[in-house]
């Protein structure tokens, strides 16, 4: 049975109604040449809560400092490989969060996510769904169409 790693998921909503999400290219290791793009969000650390690895991760990788991410809205339970080449039992809770703007910091990054993430783009529910890239995870326009419900509505 391969090990578990649970992760924390952020779907990041602008005031616009649109989604925050990462590129990551792999250039190296078992993964070379993999590309697709996902939400923010990272594993937990040591006996961290998925809530608070979801606070802590948006901080990290967007530099939105907020106090609560709210209930987990999806978990998703997979077999993943890392970019070590490990094989893992992903799994991964979902929060929403309302961003106040389309502005973010990569300021905290780490070197391992400068390295892996090569664009950054707020996506709306239309260019998500027509998208022909690939996106993790595959029901990820299905989930961010659940988020926009939860979501305050769309200003101006």
């Amino acid at each position: 049975m391969p090990r578990r790693r649970s992760a924390s998921r952020i779907l990041l909503v602008s005031p616009s109604h649109r989604l925050l999400l990462f590129k990551i290219h792999y250039k190296t290791g078992a993964l070379a040449g993999m590309s697709y793009w996902a939400t923010p969000g990272g594993g937990l650390k040591g006996d961290e809560s998925f809530e608070a690895a979801a606070v802590r991760e948006l901080y990290e990788e967007t530099g939105l400092d907020v106090h609560s991410v709210g209930r987990c809205m999806a978990r998703k339970e997979f077999l993943w490989q890392m970019p070590d080449g490990e094989h893992v039992l992903a799994v991964e809770n979902y929060y929403v969060v309302n961003a106040g703007s389309e502005h973010y910091s990569t300021t905290r990054w780490s070197l391992q996510e400068r390295d892996a993430v090569c664009e950054i783009r707020w996506w709306s529910e239309s260019e998500l769904m027509s998208s022909t890239e690939e996106i993790l995870p595959p029901d990820l326009p299905i989930l961010f169409g659940q988020a926009l419900l939860m979501s305050p509505p769309k200003s101006g």
